[in-house]
């Protein structure tokens, strides 16, 4: 797990969710704390696998790249031959 992708998952959800928590006097502080942290752990979650799928997807497209490189290699050599 890259610790760089924790902080920038907790980093943006804390700015996501801790501006939005602006409630009313009537409603009591534990419904807001939950509120908070529900909202806090399903952004984190997301953004998180957000981070990972995007990294899968470059890892994905240099395979993909070192894969035809080598097609054309052999390509190559049955040509020669």
């Amino acid at each position: 797990m890259n610790k760089n992708h924790l902080w920038i998952a907790i980093i943006l959800s804390f700015l996501i969710v801790a501006p939005f928590s602006w409630y009313f006097g009537t409603t009591s502080l534990f419904v807001v704390l939950i509120r908070m942290i529900t909202e806090f752990a399903l952004y984190f979650i997301g953004i998180l696998s957000v981070l990972y799928f995007i990294q899968y997807l470059r890892q994905r497209s240099e395979h993909e790249k070192q894969i035809i490189e080598l097609l054309k290699k052999i390509t190559e050599k049955q040509k020669k031959e």
